[in-house]
């Protein structure tokens, strides 16, 4: 069975992550079309990023 491979966490994805993560702030929304909660945007995106670099390395060991 293959390893997952770890892909290293920059500091500016820990702390967007950190600020998501603070508690006291209300849970994200997710029925609002128009003004979708900027947290959840924030992680979506953060989460689409780790993906993208997970997909690049594995394609790099594909290859190489």
């Amino acid at each position: 069975m293959d390893a997952i491979p770890k892909t290293t966490v920059t500091q500016s994805d820990r702390e967007e992550l950190r600020e998501g993560l603070l508690l006291g702030d209300p849970e994200l929304k997710l029925s609002e079309q128009d003004n979708p909660d900027p947290r959840l945007v924030q992680l979506a995106r953060m989460l689409g990023r780790q993906m993208a670099r997970q997909h690049y390395d594995a394609q790099l060991k594909k290859r190489g």
